[in-house]
């Protein structure tokens, strides 16, 4: 069993299908550490609109900065972005590791991309940059369920 694996469970008929996967799983881990198994309810990850809207905003930023910051490009914004609000972890792949790295979006639930959203809307606007919203984005519809 690798770190990560991951079993969503609808309902109570699908207990008796996932269960064998599981005991397998379990069957196989080498115990040389322990195993944990955690439950806990499930949460939507982070939507594919969100993530779209957040590259379209890194292009509107680069776009107002690139003159003046060759470096500002739209893949760098998204890495400063992320640095900037997501922070940075240490992954490790056998012995080696690897610091430092740029946490992903893709490891954030809705809820917690709204945030990071709404971070990255603060920071432009005080850096003079206006960043669209588009009335039919997730985003803008999870903002509107915030505030009724």
């Amino acid at each position: 069993m690798s770190q990560g694996d991951f079993i969503k469970i609808g309902n109570l008929l699908e207990v008796e299908k996932r269960l064998p996967f599981l005991i397998k799983r379990v069957n196989a881990w080498d115990y040389s550490k322990p195993l944990c198994v955690t439950l806990k309810p499930y949460t939507n990850p982070r939507s594919l609109n969100q993530n779209a809207l957040f590259h379209v905003w890194c292009k509107t930023m680069s776009d107002k900065f690139i003159e003046k910051v060759p470096t500002a490009t739209p893949e760098n914004m998204k890495l400063m972005m992320k640095q900037r609000f997501l922070g940075t972890e240490d992954i490790k792949i056998g012995k080696t590791v690897i610091e430092n790295q740029v946490k992903h979006t893709s490891n954030l639930d809705v809820g917690e991309m709204v945030y990071f959203l709404d971070q990255c809307y603060s920071w432009a606007r005080d850096n003079g940059i206006f960043l669209e919203v588009p009335e039919n984005s997730e985003y803008q519809k999870l903002k509107k369920q915030q505030e009724s």
